[in-house]
């Protein structure tokens, strides 16, 4: 053979040799990680075995088996801050936060902390904090169709009382697609910042001044106490409407939660919020900018779980909304009340069933151009319920199809705004 060839040959045995090694390390590790175990079966105490098991662990990812030695450490010296540490790091390593919390916790109330290790303390809890909490980020979306048996909001019938006549229900179907984009981020212990990115476009089939798209950013930081039972969420929000593709509304504003956990998955939550509305006259709508106004909100949310698979939700309050002209601006009190039933059936978990029904009760506050014009005081009063109920069906993992149905009745002193409408929804959804 020729010396030349000898002398790649030898190359590449040099250049590869030291992986040759590294993969056959692996089992001599495992083959001693066996002995040493063996050894502490005798003596669970010796110090040298157990860091030496430690190191072969890490060395081969086996944080069950850093995890086992260091705890046998930490049983015959409770008090040393170092171990503690450690075995909080391997619990991390494995996901486990409650049990590295536990040891972060140990650790802390130990006397005679050096600097360094308040500061790995404090570091490792964060950790072990936004990895309970998962990822900050969630999401919903939806696709599918709208049925609508009076998707203009006409009015039912021509009333005696109306001077000039007025639109009729058409019924309609529309596409639609909406998401929501939901952040709730670790920043300390007493603090996270929570968030919503909303959007939807409804497309309809044949009355298009309708088509409907939707957008509102809603942020700002939560303030809690150290057990999260008191909390309060100041927050600022910007909103867009487009209405027959055409731009019908910008708002701006913001608001304030202060919630109070009084029980386990119990919460009251009293809730302001300011919205600076300002309408666009478009070609479809000649007069929306008559409604440009500042709407005030006071609410108070209240829910809670009344089992492990049905939970509630209630909402009343108070809106005032003072527009630039009197006839668009009123007094509106509301209440809303949902259930949520979850079950399992035709062998498949996750099914979730949701009941609700609104009601409102709204004051104008002046007399409408068409009451003006024909020498009539009346001045609109309307009192709006409805009543629906969706469902979700799993198909796999965290997609389900959505199905819902609602009824609405608006009853008025004003027989053009005196209207009924039933709804259909179907379409997939899906979350994370």
């Amino acid at each position: 053979m020729p010396l030349s060839r000898l002398l790649c040959r030898g190359l590449v045995l040099l250049l590869f040799a030291p992986a040759l090694a590294q993969a056959a390390d692996p089992a001599a590790l495992r083959a001693e990680l066996s002995s040493i175990y063996q050894q502490l079966l005798i003596d669970p105490s010796d110090r040298a075995l157990n860091r030496r098991m430690i190191e072969i662990a890490v060395e081969l990812k086996d944080y069950d088996a850093a995890i086992g030695a260091v705890e046998r450490l930490i049983f015959y010296d409770p008090t040393n801050a170092a171990l503690q540490l450690e075995a909080a790091r391997y619990y991390l390593a494995i996901k486990s936060y409650a049990v590295a919390s536990g040891y972060l916790s140990d650790a802390r109330a130990l006397p005679g902390l050096s600097a360094e290790q308040i500061a790995q303390i404090s570091d490792l809890t964060g950790d072990a904090e936004r990895g309970a909490r998962g990822s900050p980020w969630s999401g919903f979306g939806q696709v599918g169709m709208r049925y609508q048996t009076n998707a203009n909001i006409g009015s039912i019938q021509l009333g005696l009382n109306e001077p000039f006549p007025f639109e009729k229900p058409e019924a309609d179907w529309n596409a639609f697609a909406l998401g929501t984009l939901g952040l709730d981020a670790f920043v300390s212990r007493n603090v996270s910042v929570e968030g919503t990115l909303s959007g939807y476009y409804a497309d309809q089939f044949k009355v298009d001044r309708l088509d409907l798209g939707f957008a509102e950013v809603v942020i700002g930081p939560r303030l809690s106490t150290d057990d999260g039972a008191l909390s309060v969420r100041p927050y600022g929000l910007v909103q867009g409407i487009l209405l027959g593709d055409a731009p019908y509304q910008a708002a701006y504003g913001g608001g304030a939660t202060a919630r109070w956990i009084f029980a386990p998955d119990w919460f009251v939550e009293p809730q302001f919020e300011y919205k600076q509305r300002d309408f666009y006259d478009t070609a479809d709508y000649t007069e929306a900018s008559n409604q440009t106004g500042q709407l005030y909100t006071y609410a108070v949310n209240f829910g809670g779980a009344l089992s492990d698979n049905l939970g509630f939700l209630a909402r009343a309050g108070y809106s005032n909304n003072d527009a630039i002209t009197n006839y668009e601006s009123y007094d509106q009190y509301f209440a809303n009340l949902a259930f949520q039933i979850a079950f399992d059936a035709l062998g498949k978990e996750g099914w979730v069933f949701s009941p609700f029904a609104t009601v409102s009760k709204t004051d104008f506050k002046g007399i409408a151009p068409p009451e003006t014009f024909a020498g009539f005081e009346t001045i609109r009063e309307e009192t709006f319920w409805g009543i629906g109920a969706n469902l979700e069906v799993p198909l796999r993992n965290s997609i389900a199809l959505g199905l819902g149905i609602e009824y609405n009745r608006n009853e008025a002193n004003l027989d053009r705004d005196d209207y009924d409408n039933f709804k259909v929804v179907i379409g997939p959804q899906g979350r994370f």
